[in-house]
C-alpha cells in the first residue's frame, strides 16, 4: 500500500505528493475544502499522514472535533502530526484569526492513559496514543496515531 499524505491547511506550504488542502485555492495544486464544515471530504482510513501545522487554532471547530475527524480519516497506524501556538507565546493574540489558545496537556485529553484522558473518558471516544511532544515557550509539537482502530 502507497503511503497517502495530508497536509492539512497549508497555507503556502505546497508539497510534492501529499494533497494540499486549505479553504481557499490560492493556487491549482490546492483541494479547497472549508474545514469548518464537517464531515471532511476524505473516505474513513484514507490517509496514512496528517500534518496539521498551525490549522486548529484557526478553525471554529474544537479541537475535539477535529481530532476525531483526523480520527475518521487516518489508517491504522496512521500518524498526525500538530503544531498549535501555547496560549503562554507572547504572539498567541497577535493573530487575529485565532480563536483557540492552549497548553502543552490540550491533548491529554483524548489519550485514555493520563489523568486527564482519565478523568474526563466522555470527551470523545475517538482516543489517541501519543508518539512525541515538544514544547518551546511559544509553540507544541505533538504526534499522536489513533487507538482502537
Amino acid at each position: 500500500m502507497t503511503d497517502k499524505l495530508l497536509n492539512l491547511g497549508c497555507g503556502l506550504d505546497l508539497r510534492e505528493g501529499w494533497v494540499n488542502t486549505d479553504k481557499i485555492r490560492h493556487t491549482k495544486h490546492i483541494k479547497p475544502h472549508d474545514l469548518d464544515i464537517i464531515p471532511w471530504p476524505w473516505k474513513d482510513n484514507e490517509f496514512t499522514r496528517i500534518d496539521a501545522i498551525s490549522v486548529f487554532e484557526h478553525l471554529k471547530l474544537t479541537l475535539i472535533e477535529s481530532l476525531d475527524e483526523c480520527w475518521r480519516i487516518l489508517t491504522k497506524g496512521g500518524v498526525l502530526h500538530i503544531k498549535y501556538p501555547l496560549v503562554t507565546s507572547p504572539f498567541v493574540r497577535d493573530d487575529p484569526t485565532h480563536r483557540w489558545f492552549w497548553t502543552e496537556r490540550v491533548t491529554d485529553f483524548v489519550q485514555p492513559n493520563t489523568k486527564y484522558g482519565k478523568d474526563c473518558p466522555f470527551y470523545t471516544t475517538r482516543k489517541w496514543r501519543q508518539i512525541e511532544r515538544h514544547c518551546s515557550d511559544r509553540n507544541c509539537w505533538v504526534s499522536l496515531t489513533p487507538e482502537g482502530k
